[in-house]
């Protein structure tokens, strides 16, 4: 069995095409834990919001051959989502293209707040 660590790490390598990809489009990525051993990429934006990207209808799967689709949810600066997204978008898709499409959507949304 893991330990909080070697999980980490696990979760990290398993995505970590994705976190690359979202790095290089200048979204500074991070595997992440959210309590109760959950798991999600956060995407910290240049004026303090957080994209909080997840499997589509739970926390991001630990064991990326588990993966289904994909949620972003789109927080306001300093929250620690507690109080819920300000938007939140998703897809069964699971491709990285896939996410790609729904983070364009939440930033595109972001404008308008």
């Amino acid at each position: 069995m893991l330990d909080h660590g070697g999980s980490a790490r696990a979760g990290q390598d398993g995505y970590r095409d994705v976190i690359d990809a979202l790095n290089t489009l200048g979204l500074p990525t991070a595997f992440t834990q959210t309590g109760g051993s959950h798991a999600a990429l956060e995407v910290r934006l240049d004026d303090g919001h957080t994209l909080l990207v997840t499997d589509e209808e739970e926390s991001l799967s630990w064991d990326r051959d588990e993966h289904a689709g994909w949620g972003v949810g789109l927080y306001r600066p300093g929250s620690e989502y507690d109080d819920g997204p300000l938007a939140f978008h998703s897809t069964a898709g699971s491709s990285l293209q896939a996410l790609l499409l729904v983070v364009e959507q939440l930033l595109r949304h972001r404008t308008g707040l």
